[in-house]
């Protein structure tokens, strides 16, 4: 049955940057002055947005908490004058028992807070351990405004039981259940769900069963942005009691949407690939780690490969082709093609580029260091360290932030050279598989060729001694990308990995070698998170550990 006393919900897909509480507030006050004006009868924003999420162990500043806690009431006064509102807020757990934060939406009317609702479910998996911070709520959480019954719920409240969930008995409470038994007209989840591949799609599917399952309607509102390796896609919904979709937000944008509930109408289904999801996540990622500090300017050490191609791509977009700077380091070992290639590319995105061959470098290292011979692993990575430096002293000189240009398949078998091409601030496309790398190019260049073909259709190669290519130290991309999926994005068993690829000696052979390289992922720069099981934060494993887990 549809509710009668509240007709027009401002929501607000904010992006907030952690700590920085007077930004927040101030974005937030122009938002409900703009829902002012429409006419709103409620505002809402998404989870923790007075601070930001994830704010990790900024919690345990309680200067930070005590200024949050101030901002928000002199924010709640707006609602003397206007409509009500909903906000995220760490609320101080004054109980004497258990953790000393709860994670809150707060409820806002006449001037003043009028009800606090803490968030029951607190993940520990993945990117996730709010555990540690958070003591898990446990009360009311129906408001009632304008006649109107709301059930509010704090994100993982409403994923309890889902498929959303790594299990989805991990919990012993169920929130929503709770909710959905007091007969609400409207749930509102505010959230601060991480993007990856295919979740949005998923993300829908399951509120909308959730919403004809209990017969409400549920309005979900998501943050938007990136805060250091996370990125929030937005996406806010609102469904009818019936499933349907009556609005769906915009991706990858901070931005709001006054949505009538009364004659929203059924919106069809969200045609998009995935990987153009993929795409807008890399260049918010790289847009707000640059903005949120202050950077302006990208150095890139282009190499003609894919890889460096790509990275230049998303960095043009995210910050603009002025800002990005194209440094191409010729070895002994590089190909004219190659620069010629990388050339191409600089010239095809309208980037500077700048040539500084490392030859006599690199000559005066061996001839200093004493190394003759053929071409070990040692003089591969010296190169690799020669480049490294070069980029790091363009940053250090002119401003620069460097962006490494390591995809996950390297990453995962160690393809790559500590203090070399591992050296930068941010890896936009650590989390990217080759093959996946492969796709985004192919996408980047539907319109028009960006990217040189010559640099896709060629044989993968790190050119540190000649006639190499990728391929006479790993298995071909196609097939080490499966196991590498396997194994790590979807944690399967050993039997059903070796069947992927069907060979039980090269699962085990990737494996072993996936495991041993943990100490250099340890050192690796942040990678940017689109995945759902990256390197970084989300992947807690030991260095000093066995690495055969097959008897």
């Amino acid at each position: 049955m549809l509710y009668n006393s509240i007709v027009k919900i401002f929501a607000v897909q904010l992006n907030s940057k952690v700590g920085d509480i007077d930004i927040n507030l101030e974005k937030m006050r122009s938002f409900y002055e703009t829902a002012c004006k429409q006419g709103a009868e409620l505002v809402v924003f998404p989870e923790l947005c007075v601070i930001g999420y994830p704010p990790l162990d900024l919690l345990e500043n309680r200067n930070l908490i005590k200024s949050a806690r101030k901002a928000s009431i002199k924010f709640a006064s707006l609602t003397s004058r206007g409509p009500a509102c909903i906000f995220g807020l760490p609320v101080e757990n004054t109980s004497g028992q258990g953790k000393p934060l709860y994670n809150c939406a707060i409820f806002a009317e006449n001037g003043k807070i009028s009800k606090i609702v803490g968030k029951a479910l607190l993940p520990t998996y993945d990117i996730f351990d709010e555990a540690r911070y958070f003591e898990s709520w446990d009360g009311d959480r129906i408001v009632n405004l304008n006649g109107a019954k709301i059930g509010l719920t704090v994100c993982e409240d409403i994923w309890g039981d889902t498929a959303l969930l790594p299990n989805s008995n991990l919990y012993k409470k169920n929130p929503l259940k709770e909710i959905s038994q007091k007969k609400p007209d409207l749930i509102i989840n505010i959230s601060a769900s991480p993007f990856h591949k295919e979740k949005p799609e998923n993300r829908e599917k399951i509120l909308s069963n959730l919403a004809k399952k209990i017969k409400t309607k549920i309005l979900y509102v998501n943050c938007c942005g990136a805060n250091d390796e996370l990125i929030f896609d937005g996406g806010s919904f609102l469904f009818s009691s019936r499933g349907e979709v009556l609005h769906r937000g915009e991706f990858f944008i901070e931005t709001a949407a006054m949505i009538d509930t009364h004659n929203s109408k059924k919106q069809g289904t969200r045609n998009t690939e995935v990987i153009s999801d993929i795409k807008s996540a890399l260049v918010m990622g790289i847009k707000d780690y640059f903005h949120k500090q202050g950077f302006k300017k990208a150095v890139i050490g282009l190499s003609g490969g894919i890889d460096s191609a790509v990275v230049a791509d998303l960095a043009c977009e995210a910050i603009g082709n002025e800002n990005v700077l194209g440094l191409l380091m010729p070895s002994p070992y590089t190909s004219q093609r190659s620069i010629n290639d990388a050339l191409k590319l600089a010239k095809n995105l309208t980037i500077k580029s700048e040539i500084k061959y490392i030859s006599k470098i690199y000559s005066s290292f061996l001839k200093e260091l004493g190394f003759s011979g053929g071409i070990d692993l040692s003089m591969q990575n010296l190169q690799s360290r020669i480049r490294g430096s070069l980029l790091m002293a363009y940053s250090n000189k002119y401003g620069y932030l460097a962006l490494t240009t390591g995809n996950k398949s390297e990453i995962a078998m160690g393809y790559c050279t500590l203090y070399g091409d591992t050296a930068g601030a941010i890896a936009p496309i650590g989390d990217l598989l080759k093959t996946e790398v492969y796709q985004l190019a192919d996408f980047i260049n539907r319109q028009n060729e960006k990217i040189p073909l010559s640099i896709i259709n060629r044989a993968p190669t790190a050119e540190l001694k000649p006639n190499q290519k990728d391929q006479d130290d790993l298995p071909p991309y196609d097939i080490l990308d499966k196991i590498i999926r396997s194994h790590i994005e979807q944690g399967l068993p050993f039997e059903k990995t070796a069947k992927i690829c069907a060979s039980k000696e090269l699962a085990k052979n990737v494996i072993r070698r996936i495991e041993s390289n943990e100490y250099k992922r340890k050192q690796l720069p942040l990678c940017l998170k689109v995945s759902s099981k990256s390197f970084g934060s989300g992947r807690k494993m030991p260095i000093v550990k066995k690495n055969d887990f097959f008897k």
